[in-house]
Formats: structure tokens, sequence, C-alpha cells
């Protein structure tokens, strides 16, 4: 009986999180913060392509979490399902992509958003040169955004060359997980696709660099 009770106490506070984490009071401040970094982002293109007569970014997107999605998070974090967990121990419920078409581009733009005065820098996680144990590479940059009157929430910011947002598109297909030899199997050919696209940004980094390089001694 008590556990049954337990259960059902639990089931509700699932629910209410999940109900309040819906409500427009809430997502409302993080989609004003999508919208910031994405026009700030864009706005930082343009003024590359003035200098550089090449744009930096390939493609921007952003989404808010879903309220389950929030919920399970919490849940594997181990904290309680709570609103206020929500605003302090979830950096991403904001999140933004921005996709590039070269490996040093993404740094470029990484340092502009982390010194950027409107922006509060958290941290970043660069899983470029450390890739997670899966083969996923990019790099992650937390900041606080200003949305109003006081108010600033937590973004993640993903930056990504085309190369490395195709592996992490296509990796999704695979049902591989498990500890079978053919799960096992999977994750080795996906590691090994994902330092293959490691070398490839990094060549065709080096094309472009010798390009501009000729083009600059042609003047």
């Amino acid at each position: 009986m008590e556990k049954r009770k337990r259960d059902t106490q639990w089931g509700m506070l699932l629910e209410h999180t999940k109900e309040r984490l819906g409500e427009k009071a809430f997502s409302q401040d993080y989609v004003r913060a999508c919208r910031i970094l994405e026009k700030r982002l864009l706005d930082m293109n343009e003024k590359a392509y003035a200098q550089l007569g090449r744009e930096l970014i390939s493609s921007v997107e952003w989404r808010v979490k879903t309220p389950e999605s929030c919920v399970n998070k919490l849940l594997r974090k181990g904290k309680r399902p709570t609103l206020e967990n929500a605003r302090e121990r979830l950096n991403d419920i904001a999140g933004v992509r921005v996709v590039c078409s070269f490996l040093d581009d993404i740094y470029q733009l990484c340092r502009r958003m982390a010194y950027d005065y409107e922006f509060e820098f958290v941290k970043q996680k660069d899983y470029v040169k450390h890739p997670k144990s899966s083969g996923y590479q990019s790099l992650h940059l937390i900041v606080r955004v200003p949305v109003g009157e006081g108010r600033k929430v937590r973004a993640e910011i993903q930056f990504r060359t085309q190369a490395m947002d195709f592996w992490a598109c296509v990796e999704h297909h695979f049902v591989y997980k498990g500890t079978g030899e053919h799960g096992k199997r999977v994750e080795k050919e996906l590691r090994k696709c994902a330092r293959s696209i490691y070398r490839i940004d990094r060549k065709m980094m080096s094309i472009r660099n010798k390009m501009e390089e000729e083009n600059a001694l042609s003047l």
C-alpha cells in the first residue's frame, strides 16, 4: 500500500513538472534566448563575409527542449523532476546548432560568442579535440543570455562542420545500443568514420588556406 502511494505521488510530480515546463511562461524565455543567439550569429556571419569574402556559417538551427525530454534528463542525472531543477541543472533547454564549412571557423565563432559582452560565459566542452566515446564531435559553448527584466537563461550552442553534422545526423539512424557483438562492431565502425571525418576536415581547411595564399600572391 505504501509503495503504491509513493508511486502515485511520484507520477503526479512527473506530470505536474511536465505541465509546468510546457507552459508558455516557462518556455518563452528560452525561445527568446534562441532567437537572440541566432540573430547575433547571423550578424557575425555578415561581418565575416564583408571582411573575408566568404561566410563562416552554413546554417543555424535552434530548438527548445520538450517537457518530456527535460524530465527524462533530470532523472538520468539523479535529480528530482522539478521546475527549479530544470532551470538550475539543465544547460541545454535552449539549444542552437551552428554548422560551418571549415574546422577553424567553428573555433573562431566560438571565441567571438564566448567573449561577446552581451552574453555571460559559463563553460566550453571541446568534443572535437576530445571526441565522445561514440565518436561524436562538436564544440559546445554554454552561455547565459539576457532575456529581459534582469532575467537570464542558459543556452547551449553547438558548433560543428558540415561533415561532423552529417555524422551526427546519420548516427541516429543506427540501432546499435547494447553489449552484443553486433553493437560493438557498429560502434567501432562509427568511431572509425568519425576519425576519417576529422582528417577530411583538416585536409579541406588546408586546401582552402593554400588557395587563399595563392590568391593573395596573385594580387
